[in-house]
C-alpha cells in the first residue's frame, strides 16, 4: 500500500460533539447516505448544476425507473485529502472542478472556539476546459440530523439569520444510552451568500435547480423528520448560482446545532462552554458567519503545525493522527458547571458510560500536548463524584453515569446496587493519579493534585496495599474478562505510587516522596523476578509462556522516572518485533484482537524507529484494508483488519503519543 493512495474506512464531515457527527462511510461522497457516527442516516445532499446539466457530489438521490423518477448523474470524484481538522473532497468533469472542504475548528487552544457548535462546508468552483460557465451550487441538510428516530416530529422556521428545524418530541435529557441521537434542539443552516430554504425531498428538483418552490416551503409547518406529504426527507436547502471564469469562484455555508442545554450534571442541567459569559447560540452563529476568513485562517494554521509535528515521525504517522484527531475531540462535549469547566467523553459503542476513568487515560496525550486544562476537566466528574456520599468503595470510580446523564456511576450496576465484582479498584486507582500526575508535570507545579489531595493520597495507599499483585478483577481491557495476578496492571500500580512520589517532591514534601518513589523501585524488581519469563515478561504472574503489551510502562519514560530496568523495555520491544501480524500487534497472547491506542504506546518504550514504522505501516494498512466502514475502530484483529468492536472512540487521543513531551 502506497501512502499516496491511502484509504480510511469514513471520514469526518461535521464532527461537534457526540451529537452532531455526521460522516462519509463510503470511499466516494456521492456513493452512500451520510450517515451518524452510529450508522444511522444523516443524509446530507450536494448538487453542482453547470450550464443547466446536475451533477451530484454529495449523498444519493432517489432513483426509481418503475416510478419513473430518475435523478442527476453523479459527478466523478478525483481525491478525497484528511487533514486533522479538514476533509476535502475534489470533483471533476469536462467543464469543471468542484473542491468541497468540510471542516469543524476544534482548535484546542481555543476553548469558545472548541465548543461552538458550528461546522463549515466551503467550495470552490474553477474551469477545467478554458471557458467561462454559469454554475449553481445545492447543498441540503435532512431533517434526520435532528432526531432520534425519524417518526420524531419536527418544526421549520426562520431567524434573521439562519433556518432552522426544531425538534418536537420535548425530550431533552429525558434518556441515556449509546445508540442514540439527539431528541431536542433546533438544527440551523445559514450562509451570507445565497438562498436559504426548507422544502420536501420530493421537491428537491426544483429547489437545486433555483426554482420558486412556493407552496411546498416547510417554513412555518410540523413534519415527520422522516416522511412527508411529498417524499421521505424534509430538508433544510441552501442555493447559490454564480458565474465562473478563468479565476474560479467560493463560498461557503455553516451548519449548527443549538442543544439548548447539553447534559444533566448530578441533577441539573449545564450548558455548553462558549455560553459561560452569557453568548447565546446566535451569538455563536454570527460570529462563525462574520469571521469565516480568520477562523479558515487559524484552522490552516493549526494543521499545518500538527502536520509538520508528525511528518517528524513519519508521514504514515502524520495520515494516523489526521484521521483520528476530530474524533478525539469530537466525542466529548465541553460544558461549564458554574466557573468550572467539564469536558466530558461518551464511550462509543462500548455501553455509552460518560466520563469513564479508563477511557480518559488513553486519550489524554492529544490533550497535554495541545490543552493541558481539558485533561483537568475530564477528571473533575470523577472527584465530584468520588466525593460524594453516593460512592461507597475506597477506590476510584469507573465513570460518571451515561450520556447524556451524569448523575453517579452506571457501571457494574445490578438491581440499582455497584457490585464490587464488576469494579476495576487498580485500574482507575492508577488511572487518576497517572492522568493527575501528567497535568502536573506538564503545569511545571503541583496545584492541581493538592486540590485533591486528600483523595489522591488515599487511592495511592490503595495501590500499595492491593496494586503489585492484583487479584481476579477488571482491568481497561474488560472486554478480555477478569484477570488476575495481571503484569501490567501491576505496573500501573507501581507508576501510580511512582508519580505521587513524583508529585509530593512537586510539592515540597520530599521526604514524604522519598518514601512512595523507593516503595515503587522495590515493587519494581520484585515484578521483575516474577514477572521474567525467559526473553520476555509474562501476562500474568502465574502464567509461564504467556505475554502481553505493557502500556503502562510508558510514564516512567515519560517522566523520567527510572523505576524500571531498561533492559525489561529492551527485552519486551525485541519480543514484540517478533509477534506483529499483517495489521498489527496482539494485545496479549490470549487473541489476536489489538487495541490502537496500546499499540502507538508500546512505541515510546524503546527509540527503535524501525519497530514504530512497523507498528504505524500495519495500522495504515488495517485502515486501508478493513470492511468495516465505520469511524476510526480501536479494537480489530491483527490478522484480518476485522473490527471486533468499539468506533468513534476518544481513545485515539492515545495515538499522539509520539509527539508528547515533558520538560
Amino acid at each position: 500500500m502506497k501512502l499516496s493512495t491511502q484509504k480510511f474506512p469514513a471520514y469526518p464531515l461535521i464532527t461537534c460533539d457526540p451529537y452532531f457527527n455526521v460522516w462519509s462511510m463510503c470511499g466516494t461522497l456521492n456513493g452512500d447516505f451520510t450517515r451518524h457516527w452510529t450508522g444511522s442516516q444523516h443524509s446530507m445532499t450536494g448538487i453542482i448544476t453547470v450550464d443547466g446539466t446536475p451533477k451530484v457530489f454529495m449523498g444519493r438521490m432517489c432513483h426509481n425507473p418503475n416510478k419513473n423518477i430518475f435523478g442527476p448523474k453523479n459527478i466523478e470524484q478525483k481525491n478525497v485529502r484528511v487533514t486533522p481538522l479538514k476533509t476535502v473532497y475534489t470533483f471533476a468533469d469536462e467543464k469543471i472542478e468542484l473542491e468541497v472542504c468540510f471542516f469543524t475548528p476544534l482548535i484546542l487552544d481555543d476553548l469558545d472556539l472548541l465548543s461552538r457548535p458550528v461546522s463549515y462546508v466551503s467550495y470552490s468552483v474553477k474551469p477545467t476546459d478554458g471557458k467561462n460557465h454559469k454554475c449553481a451550487f445545492y447543498f441540503d441538510v435532512s431533517a434526520l440530523l435532528a432526531v432520534n428516530t425519524p417518526d420524531e416530529t419536527v418544526y421549520f422556521g426562520r431567524s434573521d439569520i439562519s433556518a432552522y428545524i426544531t425538534n418536537c418530541s420535548g425530550k431533552m435529557l429525558k434518556e441515556s444510552g449509546d445508540d442514540l441521537r439527539i431528541s431536542w434542539g433546533h438544527l440551523h443552516l445559514a450562509a451570507r451568500n445565497g438562498k436559504i430554504g426548507a422544502a420536501d425531498d420530493g421537491v428537491k428538483t426544483r429547489a437545486y435547480r433555483g426554482e420558486n418552490t412556493g407552496e411546498t416551503s416547510l417554513f412555518g409547518k410540523k413534519v415527520k423528520a422522516g416522511e412527508s406529504e411529498n417524499a421521505v426527507y424534509p430538508v433544510l436547502y441552501y442555493f447559490n448560482e454564480f458565474d465562473v471564469d478563468a479565476y474560479g469562484t467560493n463560498d461557503f455555508l455553516c451548519i449548527g446545532y443549538d442543544d439548548i442545554h447539553s447534559l444533566e450534571y448530578f441533577g441539573k442541567t449545564v450548558d455548553a462552554y462558549y455560553k459561560k459569559d452569557g453568548k447565546s447560540f446566535f451569538d455563536a452563529l454570527c460570529d462563525a458567519l462574520k469571521n469565516y476568513e480568520i477562523i479558515a485562517e487559524k484552522v490552516k494554521n493549526f494543521d499545518n503545525k500538527l502536520l509538520s509535528d508528525a511528518r517528524k515521525i513519519s508521514d504514515g504517522y502524520a495520515k494516523i493522527v489526521s484521521i483520528a484527531y476530530r474524533q478525539a475531540i469530537a466525542s466529548h462535549k465541553l460544558v461549564c458547571d458554574g466557573e468550572k469547566g467539564l469536558f466530558v467523553s461518551k464511550e462509543c459503542f462500548s455501553n455509552g458510560c460518560a466520563a469513564t476513568v479508563d477511557v480518559t487515560y488513553p486519550s489524554i496525550p492529544l490533550f497535554l500536548i495541545y490543552q493541558p486544562k481539558l485533561v483537568e476537566y475530564m477528571l473533575e466528574p470523577i472527584f465530584d463524584f468520588a466525593s460524594s456520599k453516593a460512592w461507597k468503595f475506597e477506590f476510584a470510580p469507573h465513570d460518571a453515569g451515561q450520556y447524556p446523564l451524569l448523575n453517579g456511576q452506571v457501571y457494574g450496576i445490578s438491581a440499582g446496587e455497584l457490585m464490587y465484582s464488576a469494579q476495576m479498584p487498580i485500574e482507575e486507582c492508577g488511572n487518576m493519579i497517572l492522568c493527575v500526575a501528567a497535568v502536573c508535570k506538564k503545569a511545571k507545579n503541583a496545584d492541581y493534585a493538592v486540590k485533591h489531595f486528600d483523595i489522591l493520597q488515599k487511592w495511592t495507599d490503595y495501590l500499595v496495599k492491593f496494586g503489585f499483585d492484583p487479584e481476579n478483577q477488571l482491568c481497561t481491557d474488560d472486554f478480555a474478562g477478569h484477570l488476575a495476578h495481571n503484569c501490567n496492571l501491576s505496573v500501573k500500580a507501581i507508576m501510580g505510587i511512582a508519580s505521587w512520589g513524583m508529585l509530593l517532591d512537586m510539592m515540597g514534601k520530599v521526604q514524604d516522596g522519598a518514601k512512595y518513589t523507593n516503595i515503587a523501585k522495590d515493587l519494581a524488581k520484585k515484578w521483575k523476578e516474577r514477572a521474567k519469563d525467559g526473553n520476555h515478561y509474562k501476562l500474568a504472574f502465574d502464567q509461564n509462556g504467556s505475554w502481553s503489551i505493557k502500556y503502562n510502562l510508558v510514564w516512567d519514560k515519560l517522566f523520567g522516572l527510572n523505576i524500571f530496568d531498561e533492559d525489561i523495555f529492551e527485552d519486551e520491544i525485541k519480543y514484540y518485533k517478533t509477534k506483529i501480524n499483517k495489521y498489527g500487534l496482539p494485545l496479549d497472547s490470549r487473541s489476536d484482537y489489538t487495541k490502537s491506542d496500546w499499540q502507538l504506546w508500546s512505541t515510546v518504550l524503546s527509540d527503535d524507529a524501525e519497530y514504530t514504522d512497523k507498528i504505524v505501516m500495519a495500522m495504515l494498512d488495517m485502515l486501508n484494508d478493513t470492511n468495516d466502514r465505520v469511524p476510526f475502530t480501536d479494537w480489530y484483529y491483527s490478522s484480518t483488519a476485522i473490527m471486533r468492536g468499539f468506533q468513534n472512540r476518544t481513545v485515539q487521543g492515545g495515538l499522539f503519543i509520539k509527539l508528547l513531551k515533558f520538560e
